[in-house]
């Protein structure tokens, strides 16, 4: 079964109708399933949704793949327009997160129902084919993304080093496709825990925000040599990653390399 990806909100948009924010907003679709992956930072994914006549109220499941307010500031009104969706997310999201002294954490200020909520700590299939990876190992120290990021655990504030992070993952027979929206914890890290799960399958898609915009040379390095070792079929850069990076890669990788700006259709077959 194909799935079909809609970037409901990144940084960049090319569409006059439609607007761009900070922040991420991913709808998959799979048959009559349809999952969300995270909601940006306000309601502008549901207006750009209304635009591209899609209907929110349909979809199955919220994910949120962090706790940061630019992949979650847009739940609540999510939560107002459908009724029936499970948030799917780890128990750690819910924790407050601060960049620096700024608090930039889950914004949310009522209590999901516990009837909605569904936490997950192991790698989860939440419709057929497609699994959440709670569970990300850091292999690559290098490629992590926790410099400025604070949490609070057991009322003391420490450095986030994204216990609440996961990513999505769509294997078939032979390969594997990665959806990530931040890469705190690496893309490289994701990748290579999502083979460790599904072991002697190669890349078909990496998509998602790695997190380099700001990041020096070594960090971007770590990642395309990697990538230039475990080439995907499709890489699709957005949010977090920077244009610039998107040129560097799309420099190296040529045309497999895509920017998923807002408004964005990728399918998988």
């Amino acid at each position: 079964m194909g799935y079909k990806i809609t970037t409901l909100v990144d940084n960049v948009v090319y569409y006059r109708e439609l607007q761009a924010e900070h922040g991420l907003s991913l709808l998959i679709e799979s048959g009559e399933k349809k999952v969300l992956f995270d909601t940006g930072s306000t309601d502008l994914f549901i207006r750009n949704a209304r635009f591209l006549g899609i209907d929110l109220s349909k979809v199955d499941y919220l994910v949120l793949s962090h706790g940061h307010s630019d992949h979650s500031g847009g739940i609540r009104q999510f939560l107002e327009l459908n009724p029936k969706a499970k948030v799917v997310c780890k128990k750690e999201v819910f924790q407050k997160k601060y960049k620096d002294v700024r608090e930039n954490g889950f914004q949310y200020a009522g209590k999901i129902d516990e009837n909605r909520l569904w936490l997950v700590d192991t790698i989860t299939e939440i419709i057929p084919g497609m699994y959440v990876l709670p569970q990300i190992k850091i292999t690559d120290k290098t490629d992590t993304h926790f410099e400025h990021f604070f949490t609070v655990v057991n009322e003391n504030i420490v450095p986030d080093t994204f216990e609440d992070e996961l990513a999505l993952v769509i294997p078939d027979a032979k390969s594997l496709s990665v959806l990530s929206s931040c890469s705190h914890r690496g893309i490289t890290n994701i990748l290579r825990s999502a083979q460790e799960a599904f072991p002697d399958r190669t890349f078909n898609l990496v998509m998602g925000g790695f997190h380099i915009n700001n990041a020096g040379e070594d960090k971007f390095n770590v990642i395309s040599t990697y990538l230039g070792r475990k080439l995907p079929r499709r890489l699709g850069i957005c949010h977090c990653t920077g244009i610039d990076n998107y040129a560097r890669f799309h420099q190296e990788f040529s045309t497999r390399v895509f920017y998923s700006y807002t408004g964005w259709v990728e399918e998988i077959k």
